[in-house]
């Protein structure tokens, strides 16, 4: 598929929190042989940054000095990528409810949303992109070539962010998981700037019902029938 097309091609998949869709993302660039991103890694390394020198997230000045002379950038690499900072790799940290919250928080400022809206929008030169996050289709890359929206109930996409975060060694439970998920859903759905909504053009899944390989079959069969009509 990679050469099928002159420009590269791009892969938008948005979603909330826990609905799965960072590693139904990653599988589909790997089927695909795309590059793979997560728009969220770099606002969880925004908010781990806040975190780390203790700086309110709703500072803005203060943040944007902190983005401006911090070197901040997702290293992709084949159905895969890492976030680094100063050329250190950081995905380890990113993990966590705390970094999480932050990331939400710094992500409504307008001067984080332009500086990592302008980074991710590059990553396209370096060849076909399956990208995931929250304004991807909407905002990002709004003339994605193929546009998917990712969704499940709260409390099934609590009991999955519970299970991963158990098998990662944390020790929220299952209620604290809920409420901080239900809070970025808040927050993340009622900002002003670039609120979680599906593209209208997104194919909407509802990944309640389904198994992952099944919402990334899925998804293959609508990113191929997507680029070979485009291209016909």
């Amino acid at each position: 598929m990679a050469g099928e097309s002159s420009e590269p091609i791009v892969v938008a998949i948005d979603g909330p929190s826990g609905v799965g869709k960072s590693v139904a993302a990653e599988r589909l660039a790997r089927t695909l042989g795309f590059h793979f991103a997560q728009s969220g890694a770099m606002y969880r390394a925004v908010g781990w940054l806040v975190e780390l020198h203790d700086v309110s997230p709703r500072d803005g000045n203060r943040i944007a000095a902190l983005v401006a002379e911090t070197a901040i950038d997702i290293a992709l690499r084949p159905g895969q990528s890492a976030v680094c900072v100063h050329g250190r790799e950081i995905s380890e940290e990113l993990a966590g409810e705390a970094v999480g919250k932050a990331a939400s928080a710094v992500a409504t400022l307008p001067v984080v949303r332009q500086t990592v809206t302008a980074q991710l929008r590059r990553l396209r030169c370096q060849g076909n992109l399956v990208m995931e996050g929250r304004d991807i289709g909407t905002v990002v890359f709004p003339d994605a070539d193929v546009k998917f929206f990712l969704d499940a109930s709260l409390d099934v996409r609590a009991w999955r962010r519970w299970q991963e975060m158990r098998q990662a060694g944390h020790g929220d439970t299952l209620e604290e998981v809920r409420q901080a998920i239900a809070e970025r859903d808040e927050q993340d759905r009622t900002r002003t700037l670039a609120p979680l909504v599906p593209a209208a053009d997104a194919h909407v899944i509802d990944t309640a019902d389904f198994s992952i390989d099944d919402v990334v079959q899925t998804m293959v069969s609508g990113t191929q029938h997507n680029i070979l009509r485009g291209n016909g």
